[in-house]
């Protein structure tokens, strides 16, 4: 739940926190930070109420400014008769001293789950000249976003929600999802563009924080679509619950990595995990697409030496590039803490089956691979990055392709989080358990791949 401050020019993230050794109760927690790299000490702000408060269990909201105070809309969770409930607390600093108002509290409106009414954010609308809420949820079968309009932060009406449609042509007051429920939900202007961000609970291969564009807050809500095809996420499945925040200038947005390696019983990554930011660039046809923050870039600037300890197949050196055949694989030694790693690749001579990995130990078996397929013979139809372990999949992005098949690749690497960006518009998160201090690899199962300019920074 970002909120930028202009005053001290900090980003605030807040974040859910369940009950864990060391902290007092759960709740929403803070952290701050002037360039998503360095961060200031965690401290709570809204803990969980007690058995028969509306906030037994607290869920994600947002934050806004009036006049001079912070109010800050969230999820309460009970054992009532409306089990989510919107509530409120009021602060006259961002850091601290957050008052609940009790007598605060949204249920469900008639036609809507009662037990689906979650993730209030609450913007102002200069279409209506009002505050507007979002509140994900459920009516007839189908996932809506609630919406409510104010003039004060106070009362509220309803208006008019919007509603899933699976059709490519979405209508007014309709947005275009399959989703379950929309969770999360995020909306901003930019230029003359309504912007819709949402994640997607489904328990299947696309359960990833998805966005929508539109001319007018009502909609149709439509993927952002042009000749070379549509956009509609900024990662793989380990970005989630994510929200945008921007400092007038730039626009960030911020979700969780799971901590868990692969999916559950139940289609769903573990729950909560480590925090992501990537920087959003709006293209001219509208599209958003994930880069680096500067902030994290420039954290990694000693250069660190590097060896390649082992080749393996069609490998051979020119200069400092490896040109790596069909079977061709070069093992380097393992880093020893946080690092980014640099490169080029230039994949004009293969089409798929080529890539980075890590874990790379002994005879490579246990490896994680971060692999490329430029063509659309996969099971998505598109060219996408793929996570393979023992030849399972387990996660993929879309990837953009540019007509020469060059690649420049960052990789941050950090405890157990692997964040890989291609060509400032792709940006691929995943877990990798067995990453840290061991060995990493290049390689091409398929075709032709030179790598070079390979630079490692700590």
């Amino acid at each position: 739940m970002p909120f930028y401050n202009p005053e001290d020019k900090t980003f605030y993230l807040y974040f859910l926190l369940g009950n864990f050794s060391g902290y007092s109760k759960g709740g929403i927690y803070l952290t701050k930070t002037k360039d998503f790299a360095q961060f200031q000490p965690v401290s709570a702000q809204i803990l969980t109420g007690e058995v028969g408060d509306k906030d037994r269990h607290i869920g994600t909201g947002s934050i806004i400014k009036k006049d001079n105070s912070y109010h800050f809309f969230y999820t309460g969770f009970n054992d009532g008769p409306m089990p989510s409930v919107v509530t409120k607390a009021t602060s006259n600093k961002l850091s601290g001293n957050w008052i609940k108002v009790p007598s605060f509290a949204i249920g469900a409106p008639a036609g809507y789950d009662k037990g689906e009414f979650r993730d209030p954010h609450v913007y102002w609308d200069d279409t209506r000249n009002k505050y507007v809420m979002l509140v994900g949820s459920r009516s007839e079968g189908k996932a809506v976003i609630a919406r409510f309009q104010s003039d004060d932060l106070n009362e509220w009406e309803s208006i008019e929600g919007i509603v899933a449609t699976t059709s490519d042509n979405p209508q007014k007051f309709e947005i275009e999802t399959d989703t379950w429920i929309m969770e999360c939900p995020d909306i901003f202007k930019l230029g003359n563009q309504w912007y819709m961000v949402f994640s997607r609970l489904n328990r299947d291969d696309h359960r990833k924080t998805f966005y929508r564009i539109a001319d007018n807050p009502d909609g149709p809500w439509r993927k952002a679509r042009d000749v070379d095809g549509h956009h509609e996420t900024f990662d793989g499945l380990y970005l989630y619950a994510a929200k945008t925040v921007s400092d007038g200038t730039n626009l960030y947005i911020s979700g969780w990595a799971s901590s868990g390696q692969e999916r559950q019983a139940n289609g769903e990554l573990h729950w909560g995990g480590m925090l992501i930011t990537h920087k959003l660039i709006r293209q001219p046809n509208g599209k958003l697409y994930p880069t680096i923050p500067e902030g994290v870039n420039s954290k990694f600037s000693q250069a660190v030496n590097y060896k390649d300890i082992t080749r393996h197949g069609s490998v051979s050196v020119s200069g400092e590039s490896f040109i790596l055949g069909s079977g061709g694989k070069v093992v380097f030694n393992r880093n020893a803490s946080s690092a980014k790693i640099e490169m080029k690749i230039d994949a004009s001579q293969a089409e798929s089956g080529f890539g980075i990995a890590f874990g790379a130990h002994d005879s490579q078996e246990d490896i994680y691979k971060l692999t490329f397929d430029m063509s659309s013979n996969n099971k998505y139809n598109t060219p996408a990055l793929f996570m393979y372990h023992h030849n399972k999949e387990l996660n993929f992005t879309p990837l953009i392709v540019p007509i020469n098949k060059q690649f420049d690749i960052k990789i941050i690497i950090e405890r157990q989080v692997c964040v890989m960006y291609i060509n400032g518009n792709v940006a691929f998160t995943n877990h990798i358990s067995n990453m840290e201090q061991n060995p990493w690899m290049i390689f091409s199962d398929n075709g032709t791949v030179k790598f070079s300019d390979i630079k490692i920074y700590r």
